[in-house]
């Protein structure tokens, strides 16, 4: 399966799936100080998710888009979201069973649905696991607003 990150490529040598900037600054479904990737299921959803953080005109050059591939199993799926999942800024509800699941070697990564689109999904990588050799980035190319 291919899902799609959009994301700055800085500095020159930086690993789009490292989940550092997930680390250092967290987001919807981890804590600061837990690796994620954050992906979307389609390259629509992937610009809409950019869209809610920044107006898309205004992206400043070098942002780039990556296409990864990632198996097609092996994400767990949340049964019961948290009531506030979907509000911003982002709950710790949320961020706290992010953690719990990403911080499991043995867990790829989650599978959520996307706040710009419940019907769709983001997958988040979990770089940490024993089974992230499997993904690869495939490609990559400007983005263009």
């Amino acid at each position: 399966m291919i899902v799609y990150r959009i994301c700055k490529p800085y500095p020159p040598d930086h690993n789009p799936i490292d989940g550092m900037g997930a680390f250092r600054k967290g987001g919807r479904w981890n804590s600061k100080g837990t690796y994620a990737v954050y992906t979307a299921n389609s390259l629509a959803l992937a610009r809409s998710e950019l869209a809610r953080h920044v107006s898309l005109e205004s992206v400043p050059d070098g942002f780039s888009i990556y296409e990864i591939e990632i198996p097609d199993q092996d994400y767990s799926n949340i049964k019961s979201l948290p009531k506030d999942w979907a509000e911003d800024p982002p709950p710790r509800s949320s961020q706290l069973l992010g953690d719990g699941m990403l911080k499991n070697s043995h867990t790829l990564g989650i599978k959520v649905p996307s706040v710009c689109d419940p019907s769709s999904f983001n997958y988040i990588l979990n770089p940490m696991s024993i089974h992230f050799s499997k993904v690869k980035v495939k490609r990559n190319y400007p983005f263009v607003p």
